[in-house]
């Protein structure tokens, strides 16, 4: 092997995560009679991770997260300490790692966060509103604990509220992101967002200018249609057929290929939906048409093409039926 080959594989074994860490430990313990030389092959920054990793094996977790749940509460009007914003940043990337951990956002909440949680949603700087709302996703995602506690301490309609309110398109995405995380296969969530007329709130995010919201938004209209297809009249009562179909007149973007998929989702199985894309001022069969060709030959779009087929396939199969009719 060669000497290149040989430091290929000596930095493959580094650990990059915790788990991995434990078993290099476990593993040159019981091996090497020289652990300075396994430690001097270590480049300088992965050393540094070892040695924080290494540290944070010693420090106590829900402490650490109490201590940043004082430092989120300090009031900013007034504070002395002029490095008090960049301080509530950094606690919130840490509790963002501490609580990928199901236990440990489980543990956040007992200990009070979601009161100081919320708080942070107002705070004057964006970087501390979207920290906060994407450790709300990241507490809620696939924890029914978290989910039902976020539920009771009432954030969705506050976060909607951002959504809509929200002068910065990083917080708006976030906020739609935490949303997202909630309502997924959350039937109890999808019930409060419902009520507090949350699919206005997305087709909203959907008119502005912003590109990963209306990615965004469009994934969570597919992902809610297909989890309950009742949502898809929905659909038609506030308009958002015609708002998709706007969309995707409008200049070609890479983000169509998911309205695509939103609109293919809302129409399929769903009669009224279809009926409602036969609209003569929709101009939708010459659009998909148009679509089609202009997307032939194009890899990158191929996902697109496939949505667009099918949707062209869908209303082409009912002007059949109507005709046999």
């Amino acid at each position: 092997m060669s000497a290149s080959g040989g430091g290929d594989e000596r930095e493959s074994r580094i650990p990059q995560n915790m788990q991995g860490l434990l078993k290099f430990c476990i593993e040159q313990g019981a091996t090497c009679d020289n652990p300075e030389a396994v430690v001097s092959q270590i480049p300088p920054e992965r050393r540094e991770w070892l040695e924080t990793a290494l540290n944070n094996m010693t420090t106590n977790p829900i402490t650490r997260m109490k201590d940043g749940l004082v430092k989120l509460n300090e009031a900013d009007e007034d504070n002395e300490n002029e490095n008090l914003v960049d301080e509530k940043i950094a606690v919130l990337e840490e509790l963002l790692e501490w609580c990928e951990n199901i236990d440990l956002a489980i543990d956040f909440h007992k200990i009070g966060g979601y009161e100081v949680l919320a708080k942070q949603f107002d705070n004057s700087e964006a970087e501390i509103r979207w920290n906060s709302l994407e450790l709300l996703g990241i507490l809620v995602q696939n924890n029914p604990y978290c989910q039902e506690a976020a539920l009771k301490h009432e954030l969705l309609p506050l976060v909607l509220r951002i959504i809509d309110n929200d002068n910065n398109a990083t917080v708006r995405t976030k906020a739609l992101y935490a949303i997202s995380c909630l309502c997924r296969d959350v039937p109890s969530a999808q019930k409060v967002f419902v009520e507090n007329d949350g699919f206005s709130v997305v087709m909203r995010a959907m008119q502005s200018d912003v590109e990963k919201l209306k990615i965004k938004a469009a994934f969570m209209l597919t992902s809610l249609c297909n989890e309950n297809p009742e949502y898809k009249d929905v659909m038609c009562d506030i308009g958002m057929i015609d708002q998709l179909v706007g969309h995707l007149q409008g200049e070609h973007g890479s983000f169509h290929e998911h309205l695509m998929s939103a609109l293919l989702t809302i129409v399929r199985d769903n009669p009224r939906a279809c009926q409602e894309c036969h609209r003569h001022e929709l101009n939708l069969i010459t659009t998909l048409n148009d679509r089609i060709q202009f997307l032939k030959g194009k890899d990158e779009f191929q996902e697109e093409l496939e949505y667009a087929t099918e949707l062209l396939a869908l209303l082409q199969d009912q002007d059949t039926s109507d005709v046999a009719r």
